[in-house]
């Protein structure tokens, strides 16, 4: 990637396994700096009349731009938009309250994200799966990027759920590899303490509920096709409300209007104070469409006013810097050191630890070997100050294609873990 389409100042190794999951500087926060700058207008020499040399700007040739809308941000009153252009180049631009458009850098993609419910850089544009661990969270009304582990379901984007899918190497019985899947489901609760509930076969999404815990919509296999649950935020346990697909959530008075999963009156409300259900009526669903509207539950689209002119050229407009910062989640006492963490989480009453990131902060060495079997085909090999250990990870062991630890396998090799703070 181009150095100034990068986010932020974090120097990274060159020699670092892309399975091992991504760096975290120890500092939540890093250095800004600008993504990009305007371009200078090119300029020709001409004589003057006087017979002395004069700059005459150099005229630069339009580029057909199509645009079209992303999302309208109700915190700050800006419309976002995509500009594409035949040249096989794209730019995120918006404009303020004011009238005045703006751009963000070449490369950078700001769109809304339907489960953080929050604008977010692109995660595609910087190696990061569309399912993967980590995700950037974009505060329009700071101009900051925030990396890391972010959380759905929740009062915000610190607390609550998140899903990442996980891919293994299996053999059929021929022998031939193919490849299988699940989904973790990690729960963050408000004291910090990040833990996976289950590994489950299809993603789920999740509406917040005023009493702090979580809607849970998810395919189930047995009642094809969706099954609802409600999910405690403290204790991850759920609670089943219906095989059906939720169609609209009345928050403030309890109630969902939902689609049965059977087709004789596939339609109901659904009461959670009592768990009783009746036929939705045509009524209900214009009540609840407008209970949704008021309430703001969708994806808010530009108004047609601020639609950008046709002539607009986003490559003249002034560049939105964006600062980067780095989430950090845990604090850890490894090996002596204080060690700072975007991620770790609880797996059945043990702690496990991101090694990239380990080895990052503590030195500690790591080979990878390829081989075909389970957890991706490798092996792996750490060198600490106190020793190496050699070992084929179990599919427990990788969330998002990168590998975690225990405090077991640390203290082998010479850094074992004195402490563990989750930051609230």
């Amino acid at each position: 990637m181009d150095k100034k389409h990068r986010l932020g100042t974090v120097s990274r190794s060159a020699v670092m396994l892309t399975i091992l999951g991504a760096m975290v500087i120890p500092s939540p926060h890093v250095a800004a700096e600008d993504l990009a700058a305007p371009a200078k207008v090119l300029s020709i020499q001409s004589p003057s009349a006087a017979g002395q040399t004069a700059q005459v700007p150099a005229q630069k040739a339009a580029i057909k731009w199509k645009f079209s809308p992303s999302f309208y941000d109700q915190a700050t009153g800006y419309s976002y938009y995509y500009a594409t252009a035949d040249q096989m180049i794209s730019r995120t631009i918006y404009v303020d309250p004011e009238g005045e458009w703006h751009a963000f850098a070449e490369g950078i993609t700001i769109h809304r994200d339907y489960n953080l419910r929050t604008p977010v850089v692109d995660r595609t544009k910087y190696g990061d799966p569309m399912e993967g661990l980590y995700s950037t969270v974009y505060d329009p009304s700071k101009k900051t990027a925030t990396r890391g582990v972010h959380f759905a379901g929740g009062p915000d984007v610190q607390h609550g759920f998140r899903y990442v899918k996980n891919y293994y190497k299996r053999k059929d019985a021929q022998g031939k590899e193919y490849t299988a899947s699940d989904f973790s489901l990690l729960l963050r609760t408000p004291s910090g303490v990040i833990r996976e509930i289950e590994r489950v076969p299809n993603r789920l999404h999740f509406k917040a509920m005023p009493d702090g815990n979580a809607l849970a919509i998810q395919y189930s296999i047995p009642h094809k096709p969706y099954e609802i649950s409600i999910i405690n935020t403290e204790t991850g346990k759920k609670k089943h409300l219906a095989y059906a697909q939720l169609d609209y959530y009345d928050a403030k008075g309890g109630r969902l209007l939902i689609t049965l999963n059977k087709t004789v009156s596939p339609n109901a409300v659904y009461t959670l104070a009592d768990g009783k259900q009746r036929p939705a009526t045509e009524q209900d669903w214009k009540e609840f469409k407008s209970i949704s509207l008021a309430e703001g539950n969708r994806i808010m689209m530009p108004e047609s006013t601020t639609a950008p002119p046709a002539v607009l050229q986003p490559q003249d407009l002034p560049v939105t810097s964006i600062q980067h910062q780095d989430q950090i989640l845990v604090r850890a006492a490894i090996g002596g050191r204080a060690v700072n963490l975007s991620f770790a989480f609880v797996q059945n009453g043990r702690t496990l630890f991101p090694v990239r990131e380990i080895a990052e902060q503590t030195g500690l060495e790591v080979k990878q070997t390829k081989m075909s079997g389970k957890a991706g085909g490798t092996s792996f090999t750490m060198k600490g100050p106190g020793g190496s250990v050699s070992l084929t990870p179990t599919d427990n062991m990788m969330i998002g294609g990168q590998l975690f630890v225990g405090s077991d396998v640390l203290k082998r090799i010479g850094l074992p873990v004195q402490g563990v703070n989750w930051n609230p």
